[in-house]
């Protein structure tokens, strides 16, 4: 933070240069990615993330369908859900988007992380003061894992109501090929 990229970039060859641990500037060429607006130049940042280890979560549901409890109509669709299910990587559930459901972690001074549904909760579960000064992480869940809440969100829930009790789970899950792994598969 403070030091413009290309100005940091400069000065980082001027010092190793001072030092002497430069061997040589050689120019290559390099496609750099351009925003479509603005046309600056986008660069990778990383930044921390959260994930959901979905191996586990994988094999249960690929075991579904191979028993015969969840159907895919029509079944050619087995095949490429196989595919996916079979190769599947962790799930990064945090986007730094300035809308959607934050992440229920709060994080004091020293960096340790606290999970719970709210501030309130954190400090009861971590057996935490009041006077601990506790920030709200700023990511929010990614789109598909919100879109997994709308069941619950529909149907009444934490409440057993008796919508929720008579719709869910589901046993007809009617939507298109494209989301199936996106979000029916999670």
């Amino acid at each position: 933070h403070g030091m413009d990229r290309f100005d940091a970039r400069k000065q980082i060859v001027a010092d190793f240069e001072e030092l002497g641990l430069l061997e040589k500037i050689e120019p290559h060429k390099l496609m750099v990615p351009r925003g479509d607006r603005s046309h600056s130049v986008v660069e990778p940042y990383l930044t921390d993330q959260w994930y959901v280890k979905v191996e586990t979560m994988a094999k249960r549901a690929l075991d579904a369908v191979k028993d015969g409890e969840i159907q895919f109509v029509p079944e050619n669709w087995d095949k490429t859900y196989y595919q996916w299910m079979e190769n599947i990587e962790d799930w990064c559930i945090s986007r730094q988007l300035w809308w959607g459901h934050r992440v229920p972690a709060w994080y004091d001074d020293e960096g340790n992380i606290y999970v719970a549904e709210d501030e309130q909760a954190v400090r009861e579960k971590y057996n935490l003061s009041d006077d601990l000064q506790l920030k709200q992480d700023e990511d929010v869940f990614d789109t598909w894992f919100s879109s997994n809440l709308w069941p619950f969100s529909t149907l009444g829930w934490p409440e057993q109501t008796d919508r929720l009790k008579e719709f869910y789970p589901t046993q007809v899950l009617v939507t298109g090929f494209d989301i199936i792994f996106f979000w029916v598969a999670r």
